[in-house]
């Protein structure tokens, strides 16, 4: 339906736009807001890209030329296809868009930059490898436009799950934090947290709810976050029972012992002469079962030791800062004491058995000082997915714009990092905004460095070559967890300072359905005139992802994207338009050609359905005119 009431069979045709009531009528040519004046965009800025499922790149960009595009994204997208692409391939795709005037762009493989996959957290080798992976996608971009700065596309995750939101009730955060993605970070491994109410012996009685629907309102209410602290809290007090309890069994075992040796006489013999040797080993001789229980204590001690030496060491990689520094003091007076117990034991000639009962000792007064360290705040063996994976990541795009400067200087291709949907690790423009601040951190540091660039040189350098690619199909999937057009706007808003590069696809705000432009409801207009405010609208390559529309109705989707965004049909920039134009017959050249379709008629009935069009009417009498035997268009 369009305004007052017309009905259009087509849904692109007319004056309506697709877009409507979300993006206007296009009718309004007195705005300014997109940089073709009036509610319109130009079909220079419109591109979009390759097909992921094949290596046939070469092909796609002949394929996008045929279609009159000016900017052609070359994907990369699967890593085994991508690997599958001959190096002359590159060499041939740039001569093609230098001879037709298209911009490329580039979509990296589909690699997690912070080492993610199907197992968890890969460790740091899986870094490394993604890490490798990613630049060769950059030394392949760069050959598309030696002399520009080709944007190159890497998702901000492509594994590391992240916290899901709802809307939050006036007077909290808008993005509420429902779940969380958790790693375990010794094994890589990955669980959720979830927001829950719980019951304790304290909950007061107006908190204590019957039934399971209210259940789920009384009590109190545990976070995700809180979750995760409180599996760390539980999870460090049985590491630290398992300690007790072993200790527990060295005790008793040396308890035993202590009272055999004692009554042999053999617990406060000195081995400082030879005299006392002999008989501390003729004694030994004689009571076999006394070697026996004496071995079975200095294992079980050795076993504690071990123990507590691997529990010293996850509080110190886990731990805060602070705790670590008391852990290393903790460390350096351990070593003292071990130095001067060695030593005086050397000097008294100590037996074994002294031996074993001062390890003991030793080990209880400095198991009390851990435990006074790590109680205030039990270190983070389990951590909040996104948190641990930011630095990761940030790692990673720092040095693959080292690399990338190193070897291209100014022409280096610019890394684009583009934002996933909800779910996923670094969604919230918020997160995606640290997630770039911290990457150009890094690559500053290394531009001040390594290349003797001043901070203020090195900070513009960083900002020219890393950004965000902003998919505002991704963002729009937010809706299904009630978010409204409003949040998807306040989103942009905060990001757009950064992005470099966009990503045009739309869906119903329920999956990255990837349609064309106008057949779903992300609100494209609001959402481009947070960009445009940053002055450089014209200047991001905006690449048009409906990969879903080619793969369900075997069409390119470009002329409905024309027509979406109403784009002149002339490079004047000025009437006809896309959106006039679409699905109407005959050559635009010539004019619309017949508006009024004879099927149409008669079917549906009209004064001229029998009439041949020679005539004035709708129905087409012969291949060839009867006045003068020209063919019939």
């Amino acid at each position: 339906m369009g305004y007052s009431g017309e009905s259009f069979e087509s849904f692109y045709q007319g004056e309506v736009s697709s877009l409507n009531p979300n993006y206007g009528s296009f009718n309004n040519e007195n705005t300014n807001y997109l940089d073709q004046g009036g509610a319109r965009m130009g079909a220079g800025g419109i591109g979009f890209p390759g097909s992921a499922m094949t290596a046939n790149q070469l092909g796609e960009t002949v394929n996008a030329l045929k279609q009159g595009i000016k900017a052609f994204e070359v994907s990369l997208v699967v890593p085994e296809t991508e690997q599958s692409i001959p190096h002359q391939h590159f060499a041939e795709m740039r001569a093609l868009m230098k001879l037709s005037g298209v911009k490329p762009s580039v979509h990296g493989p589909l690699v997690d930059a912070a080492g993610f996959g199907e197992k968890g957290w890969g460790g740091r080798y899986a870094r490394e490898d993604n890490e490798r992976r990613m630049f060769d996608a950059i030394e392949k971009a760069h050959e598309l436009d030696p002399n520009g700065n080709v944007p190159i596309v890497f998702h901000s995750t492509n594994g590391t799950p992240g916290a899901e939101y709802i809307p939050g009730e006036e007077g909290e955060d808008r993005f509420k934090e429902v779940a969380l993605g958790v790693i375990n970070r010794d094994t890589g491994q990955i669980t959720q947290a979830k927001e829950h109410r719980t019951y304790y012996m304290s909950t007061s009685e107006e908190d204590f709810k019957r039934g399971e629907e209210d259940i789920e309102k009384g009590g109190t209410l545990m976070t995700a976050q809180g979750s995760v602290e409180n599996q760390n809290a539980v999870e460090w007090d049985e590491k630290l029972k398992g300690i007790v309890a072993d200790k527990g069994k060295v005790d008793r075992s040396l308890g035993s012992l202590w009272q055999k040796a004692e009554a042999l006489k053999l617990a406060n013999l000195n081995l400082d002469n030879e005299e006392n040797i002999k008989q501390y080993e003729q004694i030994i001789r004689e009571n076999p079962l006394v070697k026996n229980e004496m071995v079975k204590s200095q294992i079980l001690l050795e076993n504690s030791n071990l123990s507590f030496r691997a529990l010293f060491d996850k509080a110190y990689k886990y731990g805060t800062d602070e705790q670590r520094e008391k852990l290393k003091e903790l460390a350096d007076e351990w070593k003292s004491e071990e130095s001067k117990s060695r030593e005086e034991m050397r000097e008294k000639g100590a037996n074994p058995f002294r031996q074993q009962i001062d390890a003991s000792t030793r080990q209880d007064n400095f198991f009390a000082k851990f435990s006074r360290i790590t109680s205030e705040k039990a270190p983070e063996l389990y951590q909040n997915v996104e948190k641990f994976a930011m630095d990761k990541a940030a790692e990673t795009f720092g040095n693959l714009a080292a690399k990338s400067y190193d070897e291209y200087g100014g022409n280096a291709p610019i890394i684009a990092i583009e934002n996933m949907f909800q779910g996923m690790a670094f969604s919230k423009a918020d997160d995606l905004k640290e997630l770039v601040d911290k990457s150009r951190k890094n690559f500053r540091e290394y531009l001040v460095e390594e290349k003797g660039l001043s901070e203020k040189e090195a900070k513009k350098v960083a900002e020219k070559h890393l950004g965000v690619t902003w998919d505002v199909g991704h963002v729009n999937v937010i809706k299904k967890k009630g978010f409204t057009d409003e949040d998807i706007v306040s989103e942009t808003a905060k990001i757009a300072p950064m992005v470099k590069h966009v990503h045009l696809t739309d869906n119903f705000g329920y999956s990255d359905s990837h349609l064309a432009p106008g057949m779903g409801n992300v609100p494209f207009k609001k959402i481009l005139e947070e960009l445009e405010k940053t002055g450089r609208l014209k200047e991001m390559r905006k690449i048009v992802e409906s990969a879903n529309f080619v793969k369900e109705f075997k069409k390119s989707p470009h002329p409905w994207t024309l027509s979406a965004f109403g784009s002149p049909i002339y490079g004047a920039k000025m009437g006809p338009y896309w959106n006039q134009a679409m699905d109407t017959m005959g050559s635009y050249f010539g004019g619309y050609g017949t508006t009024n379709p004879e099927q149409h008629h008669t079917m549906y009935g009209a004064g001229f359905t029998t009439m041949p069009v020679e005539l004035g009417g709708q129905m087409p009498s012969a291949t060839r005119s009867r006045f003068g035997g020209a063919p019939l268009a």
